[in-house]
């Protein structure tokens, strides 16, 4: 599956002028921070090679960005993956067996056939939390004052 080659021309600090090739998606996975994947602290392993493997077989390099990275946050959660995909944000807990990856990278394939990001499908969503409060705090309106929280805590 591949995607147009959408560029972006950036000029770097030392002047140099860089072609950077743009994405629609990246998914990145905790592994090895505080808990994630840490079998040594009682935490499930993380399947690191399918994440991998997916991201390869379903040829989605030039579509997706893929990082193995530390903590990404809700760490009780443990083993947790993060995919920003046209800019929407949507996280997945627990993802600790290969095939919740898979269901992962078919999620991912049917957004890229659909054009848009839609909802995950029932046998993921089930994994999946809000870790941002994006999706639950009020829209600011124009006539609420700048710098003025909408909902302060």
């Amino acid at each position: 599956m591949s995607a147009p080659p959408y560029r972006q021309r950036v000029t770097r600090a030392d002047g140099r002028t860089i072609n950077v090739a743009l994405r629609r998606a990246h998914l990145s996975y905790c592994f090895g921070a505080c808990c994630c994947g840490r079998t040594d602290r009682g935490y499930a392993a993380v399947p690191v090679e399918t994440y991998k493997e997916e991201w390869l077989k379903r040829k989605l390099r030039n579509v997706v960005h893929l990082t193995k990275g530390g903590c990404l946050g809700p760490c009780s959660l443990a083993n947790v993956a993060s995919l920003e995909f046209d800019g929407q944000s949507i996280f997945f807990q627990s993802m600790s067996q290969p095939w919740q990856i898979s269901l992962i990278f078919d999620y991912i394939e049917m957004m890229v056939r659909a054009d848009r990001f839609l909802p995950p499908p029932a046998e993921l969503a089930v994994f999946t939390f809000d870790y941002y409060d994006w999706n639950v705090r009020p829209r600011q309106t124009a006539a609420a004052a700048p710098g003025v929280p909408v909902n302060p805590i």
